[in-house]
C-alpha cells in the first residue's frame, strides 16, 4: 500500500483592494436594499463565513488558526456585536478615529483589523 502525502492547499489573504471593494459593496447593498434585504441576505451568507459582498466577491472569513469559515455564529459575533455595537460605540466616541485605525490594519503584512484580532479571524480569497 503506498502511502500519499496531502498537502492543505492554502488560500491567499484577501488583498486591501479587495477588501475595502467588499466592505463598499455591503455598504451599497445596505443601501440599496434599505437594509432590510442586505440583513436578510446576511443571514443566509453567515453560514459560510461570508457577507453578501464577500460572497460577490469570492471571499471568506476563517479562523485565523485553523483557516476553517467562520459558523453563523462567530459571523453574527464578528459583524453584529464586535464591528456594528462595539465598533460604532468606539468610532462615535472617538470622532471616527477609531474606524480609521482599524481600516488602516489592513495594510499590515497578515492584513487582519483590529475587529479581526479581536474574533480571531481573517479574510481570504478564494
Amino acid at each position: 500500500m503506498e502511502e500519499t502525502e496531502t498537502f492543505a492547499v492554502v488560500k491567499p489573504l484577501a488583498s486591501p483592494q479587495a477588501r475595502l471593494g467588499a466592505y463598499l459593496v455591503d455598504i451599497g447593498l445596505a443601501i440599496v436594499t434599505l437594509f432590510i434585504g442586505w440583513l436578510i441576505w446576511s443571514f443566509f451568507t453567515w453560514q459560510t463565513g461570508q457577507t453578501p459582498a464577500k460572497r460577490l466577491m469570492k471571499q471568506v472569513v476563517v479562523t485565523s488558526k485553523t483557516d476553517l469559515p467562520f459558523t453563523w455564529v462567530q459571523m453574527l459575533l464578528r459583524e453584529a456585536v464586535v464591528k456594528a455595537i462595539a465598533g460604532g460605540i468606539a468610532s462615535s466616541a472617538s470622532n471616527g478615529i477609531t474606524w480609521v485605525i482599524d481600516s488602516l490594519f489592513i495594510f499590515r503584512d497578515d492584513r487582519r483589523t483590529v475587529h479581526d484580532w479581536i474574533v480571531s479571524s481573517k479574510v481570504i480569497q478564494l
